[in-house]
């Protein structure tokens, strides 16, 4: 599976997910330019950290696994609660974790979650991790 291929997966999966409006989702190098999070009450930003490959099969020709990890930031206006954002992470957890792909061998793995507590710009923060493997 290429590094594009894995992208659109990722970047799909989160197109699909309905935790929190569409719009509040900063995607990478948005080419609709800067996203500005100004009066959202909760917004998210995707990253996509691929991994290290390998080649643990080489028989009739080498079957290459890539792994990476999808990388969730979560906000919430500072000292408004964490009520909201762990209800949404949840969600987010659920909509992931344990995801295959229909399509393309691609699966992910168990999600973790990380407080950031404040980010010292007004916004609280709470970034889920999800582990995947790619054929």
């Amino acid at each position: 599976m290429t590094f594009e291929q894995i992208r659109a997966i990722v970047t799909g999966r989160m197109t699909q997910w309905a935790g929190i409006p569409a719009d509040a989702v900063d995607y990478p190098n948005n080419p609709q330019g800067p996203f500005n999070p100004a009066g959202k009450p909760i917004w998210a930003r995707l990253a996509n950290v691929p991994g290290l490959s390998s080649a643990p099969e080489v028989g009739v020709g080498p079957c290459v696994r890539r792994t990476g990890v999808i990388m969730i930031q979560l906000f919430v206006p500072s000292y408004k609660g964490t009520l909201t954002i762990t209800k949404t992470a949840d969600t987010l957890v659920q909509h992931f974790e344990f995801y295959s792909d229909p399509v393309g061998p691609f699966e992910c793995h168990a999600a973790s979650a990380t407080t950031v507590g404040d980010d010292g710009h007004g916004w609280y923060q709470v970034n889920i991790s999800v582990p995947y493997r790619a054929y």
